[in-house]
């Protein structure tokens, strides 16, 4: 017996209201800080109700591909690259990537993106960096959630340092898909936060004197660090992220 597909599904009216915005804003036909038509215009245009160009509206909000201005209209907004970020971590999510998958990805891109940001990290990049790691470092009984947002936020600040939107959406991305997973790793590895503290020390120094080996090499060796923390933890590294 050949193969049998089920019927195609139909898309609800408001996803088609998103897909045509859509169209135009990533064509360019839209720009960024252009007005869309009024609720009302958009009811004529498309030939349907209110209520559906408001649904419509509302996912390209969520979306971040527009965004509620003056008098109920909305602007088409470029999305930045936090924006970009979480969308791109959510769809590998829902892809199914895998936790093996992510620190490879990590391992890989990591290291040359800190001996980028060894060159063009400036006084005062370094200088967030440095607080941010003596406030940690003074928190002596900090609970393991606010020590995984303090490593991922150290990650985070690097990436922004890079100045490379496309390099720092991505990782960025890979920054958010781990951090949900390192709470139940830092609770169950001993001394995990010495440890992160250690290289974060080493991290930063290497930055400030601009050996981009030296940070590339305390970047790759914190990543390993917190890998293995994953074999104590018990933790499948071919389990999917989500």
């Amino acid at each position: 017996m050949s193969h049998r597909f089920e019927p195609l599904k139909k898309e609800p009216a408001y996803v088609k209201v998103y897909n045509a915005v859509e169209a135009d804003i990533l064509s360019g036909r839209l720009s960024e800080g252009s007005v869309l038509p009024t609720e009302a215009q958009l009811c004529e245009q498309f030939a349907i109700t209110r209520a559906t160009v408001r649904e419509g509206l509302r996912l390209l909000e969520r979306s971040d591909l527009v965004q509620r201005g003056a008098a109920k209209r909305f602007y088409v907004k470029r999305p930045d690259t936090v924006d970009i970020a979480t969308m791109t971590s959510k769809s590998l999510a829902l892809g199914g990537v895998t936790f093996k998958e992510v620190w490879e990805a990590l391992s890989t891109m990591y290291p040359d993106a800190t001996r980028i940001a060894a060159k063009r990290f400036s006084a005062q990049d370094l200088k967030i960096l440095r607080d941010a790691h003596s406030h940690f470092k003074a928190e002596k009984n900090l609970p393991s959630d606010e020590i995984v947002e303090h490593a991922v936020e150290f990650f985070q600040l690097i990436a922004c340092a890079v100045d490379n939107r496309v390099m720092q959406s991505l990782l960025q991305a890979l920054n958010m898909l781990i951090g949900a997973s390192l709470n139940q790793v830092i609770s169950k590895t001993p001394k995990a936060r010495a440890r992160i503290v250690s290289a974060q020390a080493k991290i930063i120094d290497a930055l400030e004197a601009r050996d981009e080996d030296e940070a590339a090499r305390w970047i790759a060796k914190h990543i390993d660090d917190l890998k293995r923390g994953y074999t104590v933890a018990k933790v499948e590294l071919e389990k999917p992220v989500l």
